[in-house]
C-alpha cells in the first residue's frame, strides 16, 4: 500500500513539473549593481556643484536598439527660478543598467542644469532628445522618475490618461505583465499622468513616439541604501530589460 501511495505521489509530482514553465536564468550580475551604486553615489554628491567648464549637464549613452530611456531628474532641476528636489542618482543608474542589459539609448542629467527637462521644452536636453528621436526612430520612450517611499505603489504608470500610448495599448499591458512576472505588482495608473507642463512623455507624443512615464517608488531606485534596496533595484532592472528585449524581438519578427 505504501509503495502504491509513493508511486502515485511521484506520478503527481511529474505531472505538475511537466506542466510548469521553468523560469529564465537571472540577467543581473552583482557587478552591474555595484556600478549602479557608484553612479548613484556620484550623481547624488554633485548637489550644489556647478557644471564643470566645457561639460554638458547631461550625458547620452549610444545604443543599438530602437528604444530610448530618459532620466531627467537624476540631479536637481531648475524650475521657476528655484532648485527642485532630485529624484536621485539611482534613476539614472537604473536607466544605464537597463541599457547595459538591452542596448537601449539613454539620456540622463549628470549635473544640476539651467532648466527642467520634464517641465520645459526649450533646453539643451530636449534638443538632444529630439536629435535622438530623429536618428533612432524609437519604438517607444521610457521616462524614469523616482517617487516618495511612502507612496502606496511600487510604480505609477503615466500615460497622459492613455493618450501617450498612441493606440499601442498592448505596450502597457506587456510592461505590466513582465513586472508582475518579476514580483512587482503594486501599480497606480496616472497618479502622475505626465499630461501637465512640457513633460518628456508629452514631447515624445508630439513627435509621434509612444511613451510611458514611470514614477518608481524610491525603494527600487536607491541601491546604495543596502542589500534589500539593491535587490529591488536588481529585480526592476531585470524586469525592464526583459520587457525591452521582448518588445524589440517581437517588433522584428516578420
Amino acid at each position: 500500500m505504501r509503495s502504491l501511495i509513493a508511486f502515485m505521489a511521484l506520478i503527481s509530482l511529474f505531472a505538475c513539473t511537466s506542466s510548469t514553465v521553468l523560469p529564465d536564468k537571472a540577467l543581473v550580475e552583482p557587478v552591474l549593481v555595484v556600478r549602479a551604486i557608484e553612479l548613484e553615489t556620484t550623481l547624488n554628491q554633485r548637489q550644489g556643484l556647478p557644471v564643470p567648464e566645457h561639460q554638458n549637464w547631461f550625458d547620452v549613452i549610444e545604443g543599438h536598439i530602437p528604444v530610448i530611456i530618459t532620466a531627467p531628474h537624476a540631479t536637481r532641476p531648475l524650475r521657476n527660478g528655484h532648485r527642485r528636489f532630485s529624484d536621485g542618482g539611482g534613476t539614472a543608474a537604473l536607466a544605464v543598467t537597463v541599457a547595459e542589459l538591452t542596448g537601449a539609448y539613454v539620456i540622463y542629467t549628470t549635473y544640476e542644469g539651467p532648466s527642467d527637462p520634464n517641465y520645459y521644452d526649450e533646453n539643451a536636453f530636449k534638443t538632444q532628445l529630439q536629435q535622438l528621436i530623429t536618428t533612432v526612430q524609437p519604438l517607444y520612450i521610457l521616462d524614469i522618475h523616482g517617487s516618495h517611499p511612502y507612496r502606496s505603489y511600487d510604480i505609477d504608470l503615466g500615460t497622459m490618461n492613455g493618450q501617450s500610448l498612441l493606440g499601442h495599448q498592448n505596450l502597457l499591458k506587456r510592461l505590466i505583465r513582465q513586472l508582475e512576472t518579476e514580483g512587482i505588482s503594486s501599480f497606480s495608473y496616472n497618479r502622475f499622468a505626465a499630461s501637465r507642463n512640457e513633460t518628456i512623455t508629452k514631447f515624445a507624443v508630439a513627435h509621434g513616439i509612444p511613451a510611458i512615464q514611470l514614477e518608481i517608488n524610491s525603494t527600487y531606485v536607491t541601491p546604495a541604501e543596502g542589500n534589500v534596496y539593491a535587490q529591488r533595484f536588481s529585480i526592476l532592472s531585470q524586469a525592464l530589460a526583459r520587457f525591452i528585449n521582448s518588445s524589440v524581438t517581437t517588433n522584428r519578427q516578420p
